[in-house]
């Protein structure tokens, strides 16, 4: 079963893949700015560069347009020919990256919700035909239709986008499922070791089944008693 799930969100994965581009750049540099804070001519000229290549060797069945200028970035004007398919590029990330962010936040609201994302209406005029550009968000888009958004979520761990191909997964990889389970058991130490002096004191035998159920009812029948002799 979970095969076949993986094949039916084999397209949505690469495009959350993509977004976590994006996180990266925020964990590691502390920093991604959207399109009217990007400044290409200086301060982010070498984050263009990073995520162009990230995108054209991670992700090459994306197709990005090279022949038409980023009309949606307002300084495009003064953006070099040689420059458009990077900017491309951090456009579609930053998208999808608000896109998938916005989806993982809307799966807890009980009622409809929406956000608007800009999707580009370009044309491309050569050898006297007028053609229009396919705007790659729309792969995207096309790859959420049909799909349970609640499976896209944050890693309990890392914090990466992931798609989980079991309903009751919290983490990415196995290497953040071992971390957060190891973190998970720190955090609940203090209790365990009540639970093994309790079994200690009383010489009850680790239990196997319904162990916290039987815990519990031990604190109530303490707390009840405590009560009655007061």
């Amino acid at each position: 079963m979970r095969i076949v799930v993986r094949k039916h969100y084999k397209e949505l994965a690469k495009f959350v893949g993509l977004a976590n581009l994006a996180w990266d750049e925020i964990i590691r540099r502390d920093e991604f700015p959207t399109l009217d804070g990007l400044k290409p001519y200086d301060k982010h000229r070498d984050l263009l560069k990073r995520i162009g290549r990230q995108v054209a060797a991670r992700f090459p069945s994306i197709e990005l347009p090279s022949d038409v200028p980023p009309l949606y970035f307002r300084g495009w004007t003064q953006c070099p020919a040689p420059q458009w398919r990077q900017l491309h590029a951090f456009a579609l990330v930053r998208r999808v990256f608000d896109s998938l962010q916005f989806l993982v936040g809307a799966t807890g609201i009980p009622t409809v919700g929406g956000t608007s994302v800009a999707v580009m209406l370009q044309v491309n005029r050569a050898n006297g035909t007028t053609l229009r550009v396919r705007d790659p968000y729309e792969d995207f888009l096309a790859a959420l239709t049909g799909r349970d958004l609640a499976r896209v979520r944050f890693c309990a761990c890392c914090h990466s986008l992931f798609i989980a191909f079991r309903s009751d997964q919290k983490t990415c990889i196995q290497r953040c499922a071992n971390r957060f389970r190891v973190e998970k058991f720190r955090a609940k130490r203090p209790e365990y070791e009540k639970n093994r002096a309790f079994r200690k004191r009383t010489g009850l035998a680790p239990l196997r089944r319904r162990r916290h159920r039987t815990v519990a009812l031990h604190e109530a029948l303490k707390a009840d008693s405590d009560d009655n002799s007061g």
